[in-house]
C-alpha cells in the first residue's frame, strides 16, 4: 500500500522482485525495505545501544565504588536518585549520539540489513539532530519492536510512527537516473 508522500510506478526491481517507488519532490526510484530484515536492523540497532549503554554504566559503577570520582563517588553512593540519574544519562547520551550518527550516515543495523531511512518526499536523511530525537522515540524498545513485528508479519517496512520516513533498500537495483538497468 502506498503512503501519502510516495508514488507507485509500473517498475519492478529485478534483483528482488519489488515494486519500485518514486520520491515525490525529487523524483528518484527507491525499493522499500521489506518488513524482516527492517525488523532485525533496527533489532540490531536496539543490542548496539544496550551494549554500549550496559558497558558505560558497568565502568561508571566501578568508577563509583572504588571511589575513583572524589566526592563525586561519595555523592553518588550517598544518593540512589543522583545514582539512578547518572545511569539515566548515560543511556540517553549514548542513545541520542547513536541516534545522531544513525542519522547522519546510518546505524550498524542499516548496513547489516542493507536499508537506509529516508524522507519519503525527497529521499534525504534526517540528519544529525533529527537522527538523535528519532532515536529517542524508537527507543522504548517493546513497544517500538511491537509495531516492527507487526509490520514485518504485514510485509511493511514502517520505519517510524511518523510517515514522512520510509527504510529503503540500498542494495536494490536502482540505476543513476531513477530507473532499474535495462527500462527505458
Amino acid at each position: 500500500m502506498a503512503r501519502v508522500h510516495e508514488r507507485s510506478t509500473t517498475l519492478i526491481d529485478p534483483a528482488s522482485g519489488r515494486p519500485v517507488r518514486r520520491h515525490t519532490v525529487s523524483g528518484a526510484s527507491y525499493v522499500p525495505m521489506p518488513g524482516w530484515p527492517h525488523f532485525w536492523g533496527r533489532a540490531w540497532d536496539a543490542f548496539v545501544v544496550l551494549a554500549v549503554s550496559g558497558i558505560l554504566m558497568a565502568v561508571l559503577n566501578s568508577l563509583v565504588q572504588n571511589f575513583a570520582l572524589g566526592s563525586l563517588s561519595l555523592a553518588l553512593l550517598s544518593s540512589d536518585w543522583l545514582f539512578f540519574a547518572a545511569l539515566a544519562t548515560v543511556w540517553f547520551l549514548v542513545l541520542f549520539g547513536y541516534g545522531m550518527v544513525c542519522g547522519a550516515v546510518g546505524s550498524l543495523g542499516d548496513a547489516a540489513a542493507g536499508m537506509r531511512s529516508v524522507r519519503i518526499t525527497d529521499g534525504t536523511t534526517s540528519g544529525a539532530w533529527l537522527g538523535g530525537w528519532r532515536a529517542v522515540c524508537w527507543s522504548f524498545a517493546p513497544a517500538y519492536m511491537l509495531m516492527a513485528f507487526a509490520s514485518a508479519l504485514g510485509g511493511g517496512s514502517g520505519d517510524t510512527f511518523d510517515a514522512k520516513f520510509t527504510a529503503v533498500d540500498v542494495r536494490a537495483v536502482v540505476g543513476p537516473e531513477g530507473r532499474p538497468p535495462g527500462i527505458l
